[in-house]
Parts: C-alpha cells; sequence; structure tokens
C-alpha cells in the first residue's frame, strides 16, 4: 500500500445531513483508514447519508408555473398557470395557449420552475421528459440536443430552435402567364393542321430546329457554395442561440448571434458536401457576434460561420467554430497556383 493511499481520507457524508454548520473552524473528517473508529458502523450511517441526500426531492416554490402534457404525438406542454420570467423567451403560441417544447418543460422541470401533469392526476417528472427526448417524441429532438440546449440556456442564452432558411436562388424565374381557354383551344386545333417537321421542339414555340434550340442554352456560373435542389434533404442547424437582451422578442427574434449544429462525439465530422450546404445558407450573413472575431480572412465579418457542438458520453460538451472563408479559391486549383505563385 502506498502512501498517498495511506493518506486518502474518507468522505463523511453523514456531515451533508447537518442542518447548520459547525461553528469550529476545524473541518470535521473521518478518520483515515485503518484506525480503530472507521468501523463498518460509520461507514453504513455515511453510505445511509449519501442515499438520503440522492434521494432529497426540493419543495417546489410557490412561484412556479403549471402544465399539462399531451398524452400524443408531437407531446407539447401546455402552461394552465403562467409565473415567473422564463415564459417570456421560451415557448409558443399554440390554439390560444402558450405551449413549450419538449426540451423546454425539461429545462424548467429540472430547475423545479414548472409542475406538469397528465390526464390532470399523474405527476410528470425530469426523468420522464428524457425518456421522451431518448425516444425522439416529436422526431426532431434527442437527448444529445438537449444537453446542449440546457448547456447554454444554464449560461443565459436565449436558445429556440433553428428556423428553417430559405435558400436564395442565383436568378429568379419570371412567371409566365396562363394561356386563356381560347389559345388553349386553337394551340389544339393548330396542332394537328401543321406539318411534323415545323412544330416546335420546345414548348413556347421559339425554336424550330436543334442548332436553334442549342443556341439559346446557357452555360449558369456556379456559386462559391453548393446550393441543393432539393432543401428537404439539405443538412439545417438545430439551434439559434441570442445573446440576453430586453429588446429580444420571441414573435421577432431577428437574426441569432449563434448557429449550432448539435452532433456526437462519436460521429464523423460533416463532409465538405454537408459543410458546402451549410456554409451556402450563410451567405451575406455577418459573423461580427462571434468571438474572437476572424483574422487574415478574404471575406472579412461576411465569411460564413457556425458553432458545431460535440456531446460525448463523459466528456462533457465540445463547441468547434467552422468558417468557410478561403474555399472558392481553393476550390479552383489553377486559380489558386497562379494566386500564390505555386
Amino acid at each position: 500500500m502506498s502512501d498517498a493511499e495511506d493518506d486518502e481520507v474518507l468522505i463523511d457524508y453523514s456531515q451533508l445531513l447537518a442542518k447548520k454548520r459547525q461553528l469550529h473552524s476545524k473541518k470535521s473528517q473521518a478518520p483515515k483508514r485503518g484506525e480503530k473508529a472507521n468501523d463498518q458502523q460509520q461507514l453504513a450511517k455515511s453510505r445511509q447519508a449519501l442515499f438520503e441526500c440522492i434521494a432529497h426531492t426540493v419543495p417546489m416554490p410557490k412561484n412556479a408555473s403549471q402544465g399539462q402534457l399531451s398524452t400524443s404525438h408531437p407531446y407539447y406542454t401546455t402552461i394552465t398557470k403562467s409565473k415567473g420570467t422564463h415564459l417570456h423567451s421560451m415557448g409558443f403560441s399554440h390554439q390560444g395557449a402558450i405551449t413549450l417544447f419538449p426540451e423546454e418543460a425539461a429545462f424548467l422541470v429540472a430547475r423545479n420552475a414548472l409542475t406538469v401533469t397528465q390526464h390532470d392526476v399523474d405527476p410528470v417528472g425530469f426523468e420522464d421528459y428524457c425518456q421522451l427526448m431518448c425516444e425522439c417524441c416529436d422526431g426532431w429532438i434527442t437527448f444529445d440536443k438537449y444537453q446542449v440546449y440546457a448547456y447554454l440556456k444554464r449560461l443565459g442564452y436565449i436558445v429556440v430552435r433553428s428556423r428553417k432558411l430559405a435558400t436564395i436562388t442565383a436568378q429568379q424565374t419570371a412567371q409566365k402567364e396562363q394561356p386563356s381557354m381560347f389559345q388553349l383551344l386553337l394551340d389544339t386545333i393548330t396542332h394537328w393542321i401543321q406539318p411534323l417537321q415545323n412544330r416546335p421542339l420546345v414548348w413556347d414555340y421559339k425554336c424550330r430546329s436543334y442548332p436553334h434550340m442549342y443556341s439559346t442554352l446557357q452555360i449558369i456560373p456556379s456559386t462559391p457554395w453548393y446550393r441543393p435542389f432539393y432543401t428537404s434533404l439539405c443538412p439545417t442547424f438545430d439551434w439559434d442561440v441570442y445573446k440576453p437582451r430586453p429588446s429580444w422578442k420571441k414573435k421577432d427574434p431577428g437574426e441569432p448571434d449563434f448557429r449550432v449544429v448539435v452532433r456526437s462525439i462519436h460521429e464523423a465530422m460533416p463532409t465538405l458536401y454537408e459543410q458546402k450546404q451549410l456554409f451556402g445558407q450563410l451567405i451575406g450573413t455577418s459573423n461580427a457576434n462571434y468571438k474572437p472575431a476572424l483574422k487574415r480572412t478574404e471575406l472579412g465579418l461576411l465569411a460564413p460561420t457556425f458553432v458545431m457542438a460535440l456531446v460525448g458520453d463523459a466528456e462533457g460538451i465540445t463547441f468547434l467554430r467552422l468558417a468557410g472563408d478561403g474555399v472558392q479559391d481553393v476550390s479552383n486549383v489553377k486559380a489558386f497556383s497562379q494566386k500564390h505563385g505555386f
């Protein structure tokens, strides 16, 4: 047995049950290992005190809000009695009542700021909400996302589910006027009269030959960030994070200070294809709120930037800042080599 083990002091958890601190300055400690006072009875007493501390329940304060958990998908929590200031930056209006997402209700329940019941009788605890989130009750929330949400909320940030960003197209196509009934009837009649060789090759009756049709084709230059044609398949951000400010409003929150993507620490990093899709949604969005500011970047404050939260089992949460400045240049190897003299 080493000297370090000889000097090891057992923690006496029975001291946690004391209602008043002892007045003497010397801290009471359990006897060291090997001494006669450290018997099985003392260890059993300390262990029992630990279990009592773990099982201790904090009484619900009088100013706690009250809610009702829905029994069906998507398991929203409807507020029946609102108290305090928590709901100023949480929840949304649904059927004329303040409604909470599962992660919002779980956070308030964990802080003893909300009491929730089901069927007007059965109490709902924090463990019940954790089970719902682990089962992805509403098809979106997961326990990893909740951990990031709760971590940022404890730091004082305003955290809401990310709004789906609209993908801006390079060119807006003009809407064609709908043809009249007379025009449709006339086109149907003339369709059988026209010779086959004179019929148009495209629907707008402008091209009469293949060379003419090919001459109308144009090459559309690609943007530095790929914008997918199918927005439903595009990866999206998980949380919009705002710094606390008195002027913040739920109905008009404005641009978030940070956009967060949640990933497990055991998952692979997003591919370049996925990163381009995420960066493509942030073109033209200033990142002045990100600290420290970007240095030695060509796009400056307009460089697309977001935060990735990596959730581990016991490692906690790691936040990574991803910036997309400069990818446009290195995508063209020839232009990049000429610019830097390679």
